[in-house]
């Protein structure tokens, strides 16, 4: 599963990873893969309680959504 916290909006979506929403390729200059960048950042996480839990810790007071896409 791929975890996308967004600092702006402060969400955090659990995408699974075939999901449609995933952009590709994965990250961008301002969203890094696997660490914080100045919008957020995309994770991979082998469940929901492991995303929750980061997304707690990377952004306290965040939103956590599942895709509803996926």
């Amino acid at each position: 599963m791929l975890l996308n916290l967004d600092k702006p909006n402060r969400t955090a979506t659990l995408h699974s990873e075939g999901c449609p929403m995933v952009p590709t390729p994965l990250g961008t200059q301002w969203k890094l893969v696997g660490k914080m960048g100045r919008d957020g950042g995309w994770f991979t996480v082998s469940s929901d309680a492991e995303a929750r839990t980061l997304a707690q810790k990377e952004l306290t007071g965040v939103t956590f959504i599942r895709c509803q896409n996926c």
